[in-house]
């Protein structure tokens, strides 16, 4: 068992070098000859634009239709990945995903703020206890007291992935996370208080024990600043340690997380705030030791990638973005379906993999070109593969996602979205023999994994 770990460690390791030398590889290509354009989220999300003065409103919403392509598996049960999100009661639903109401301003030259409220019917907003408006962003930024440092403190948002760092404008896509950072980079909480039946290597987490997810937010202290070591080239930080958990949430709370993010951008002339054109690279890890039947557990995540643009709302226009991570404990699989008379717990419960010997790895590629000034053309590819080092319990997921937007401005816009999703059992005989009822159902939930639609706009005031 120990050389199977030791096998499967360095199989992690050469998977992300390889991932990053492809990484780099088609980044150089892509550039050749080219400008790009990227952003700075650290200072973007920290610092007000010293137009806005001591005080600045703004809001946005998105409205959005969603619509699964449907099937039953063998329990007669629809999954719940053809559902949509947040109730999973249909497959077809016309909501407000998100809407957002911000202050921000600057105090003097040395403090910005940064308040935000969510009220869209989402993950953010959805828990155990019903809907609610929360709390998104709330913190303050302090400059120039340290050279070298600015400290921001408050509810941040925890140095990741890109998408996790970006602001709406940032990315293409914007009604669905790639699955890798869905699941692996933004689970929902569980009450930690509460204790939960194990079955093999996981614990059962029913709904009524969930709360909503965190928007990658969490209470806590970052250090965080940029700097150009040459005209053109510009390296920022940010190293942050807060409560892992849901703010407001006490019985989430789960004990500290820290996390760090190191990237470097090479500027290239041109542009400004979330348009200023670069190539940026980029590497993080946040670690956590979460407990679940008072028991703690190392958990463990790490990433590294590349954005890279050439242009906005521009004929030729072009985007690119690549990113892979992987994690190791606290593994979530939501519940395959929703609660139903007949069912048994580990079909309609969530099931948390709390061991640091479980893992978790996935990548993403994006990219986008604008057709003319207005019309904007984007594809994108995720793989997720989840508890590999479990036979019975692995699954990848794998999604082609194709899209266009209409951009009125550059915050106003509407897309249509389309994803051809697919799911698969890498080991099914470590569920069952063939035609077994296990493996016929686990067989047939993957199976009625359908393509997905979205139309939405995004309306910035």
């Amino acid at each position: 068992m120990q050389s199977s770990g030791k096998s499967s460690r360095r199989f992690a390791r050469s998977h992300l070098v390889a991932r990053c030398a492809a990484t780099i590889a088609l980044a150089g290509a892509v550039l050749q000859g080219q400008a790009a354009h990227a952003a700075n989220w650290f200072e973007l999300q920290g610092i007000a634009n010293p137009a806005w003065g001591k005080a600045h409103a703004s809001a946005w919403i998105e409205p959005a239709y969603t619509r699964f392509d449907t099937a039953e598996a063998t329990n007669h049960h629809v999954p719940t990945s053809d559902l949509v999100g947040p109730d999973f009661e249909r497959s077809e639903a016309l909501t407000v995903q998100r809407a957002r109401l911000a202050l921000r301003g600057k105090l003097n030259r040395h403090v910005d703020y940064f308040v935000s409220g969510e009220f869209g019917d989402n993950a953010f907003t959805r828990g155990g206890s019903g809907y609610a408006p929360r709390l998104y962003d709330a913190h303050v930024m302090l400059s120039h007291y340290l050279r070298g440092v600015r400290i921001e403190a408050g509810l941040i948002r925890a140095p990741g992935p890109e998408d996790a760092m970006s602001g709406y404008m940032g990315y293409a896509f914007f009604a669905q996370l790639p699955t890798v950072i869905g699941q692996l980079m933004q689970p929902t909480f569980y009450a930690r208080s509460q204790h939960y039946v194990q079955v093999g290597s996981g614990y059962l987490v029913p709904e009524a024990a969930m709360s909503s997810n965190n928007g990658f937010h969490y209470p806590g202290v970052e250090a965080t600043d940029w700097f150009k070591v040459r005209p053109d080239v510009e390296l920022s930080y940010g190293v942050m340690l807060g409560e892992y958990g849901k703010v407001f949430t006490a019985d989430t709370g789960n004990g500290p997380i820290a996390a760090a993010r190191v990237q470097a951008s090479w500027l290239l002339g041109g542009g400004k705030g979330p348009y200023r054109n670069d190539l940026t690279a980029f590497v993080w890890r946040q670690q956590a030791r979460p407990s679940i039947n008072g028991v703690s557990h190392a958990m463990r995540r790490d990433g590294l990638g590349i954005v890279l643009r050439r242009g906005f709302m521009v004929p030729g226009a072009t985007s690119l973005k690549l990113e892979y991570m992987e994690g190791r404990g606290t593994i979530v699989a939501p519940p395959p379906f929703q609660p139903a008379t007949g069912l048994l717990p580990a079909q309609q419960e969530s099931t948390v993999y709390a061991s640091s010997s479980n893992q978790a790895r996935g990548y993403y590629v994006s990219a986008g070109v604008f057709l003319n000034r207005r019309v904007e053309l984007d594809a994108r590819y995720d793989y997720y593969d989840r508890l590999p080092d479990l036979a019975a319990a692995e699954r990848t997921f794998s999604t082609t996602g194709l899209g266009v937007q209409y951009h009125f401005t550059p915050l106003t816009r509407v897309a249509v979205d389309y994803f051809v999703r697919r799911v698969r059992i890498p080991n099914p005989a470590a569920i069952g023999a063939a035609d077994s009822p296990a493996l016929n159902l686990a067989s047939s939930a993957v199976a009625a994994a359908g393509n997905e639609l979205n139309v939405y706009a995004v309306i910035a005031f």
